[in-house]
């Protein structure tokens, strides 16, 4: 007898909460599919038949992370593009943080043996939201008409990313965390940013340096 479309969903559910389980428990995404098929409790065959191959289920883990986190930007509020383009940064930490184990060992694997399944993923989903970012605010006239939104954009998501695996490497706490993503999202946007807004960003950088270099932003999480 085949199975609903409704069954075979929930099928799917269990074994990406399965997969996304041992990324947790593991710190990577070095699981095998007998693993993935022994966590969820099914045949070593189901993760092929409904889901594909290890990379395909990477590709999905990465969209439903992706999926979660633009359904909290659609409660982002912003009175313009480039607000909502910092508030969107700001908010890669607050995401990152609600699930930290998870999105530190999705991290972790985007750089071990696993780097070019993951890490490519997160690329395709990221560049399409931050590119409609940079090319609103350039319309809006927020940054100068010379920008170019492609490579701008790459600067950013590296800009996003390196943050990311910072707080993966030296064990940020959630205040570092974020006072190093604000610090690194504004010093990459400054300089192409209005003047009224890059004196704006310039003195919001100032502020969180500051807070960065007290004592208490240095320690580990």
């Amino acid at each position: 007898m085949a199975l609903s479309s409704e069954t075979l969903a929930a099928r799917r559910r269990h074994l990406l909460e399965a997969a996304q389980a041992l990324i947790r428990e593991r710190g990577d995404a070095g699981f095998s599919m007998a693993q993935l098929a022994a966590h969820a409790g099914v045949s070593a065959a189901t993760p092929y038949n409904l889901l594909g191959s290890k990379s395909e289920i990477l590709r999905l883990v990465v969209r439903d992370d992706f999926d979660r986190f633009t359904g909290r930007l659609k409660r982002l509020r912003g009175d313009s593009p480039l607000a909502r383009l910092l508030g969107a940064a700001d908010l890669v930490v607050t995401h990152y943080e609600a699930d930290r184990t998870f999105h530190r060992g999705l991290y972790r694997a985007a750089f071990t043996a696993d780097a070019p399944k993951v890490r490519d993923a997160m690329a395709r989903e990221g560049r399409a939201l931050w590119q409609g970012f940079v090319e609103a605010a350039v319309q809006k006239g927020e940054l100068l008409d010379f920008v170019q939104p492609a490579p701008l954009t790459g600067a950013l998501i590296r800009a996003i990313g390196s943050v990311a695996q910072s707080w993966l490497a030296e064990r940020w706490p959630r205040k570092r965390f974020a006072l190093e993503m604000a610090v690194s999202v504004r010093l990459t946007l400054a300089s192409v940013a209005s003047p009224l807004l890059r004196d704006a960003m310039t003195s919001e950088i100032a502020e969180a340096m500051e807070k960065i270099a007290g004592p208490v932003c240095g320690r580990s999480g």
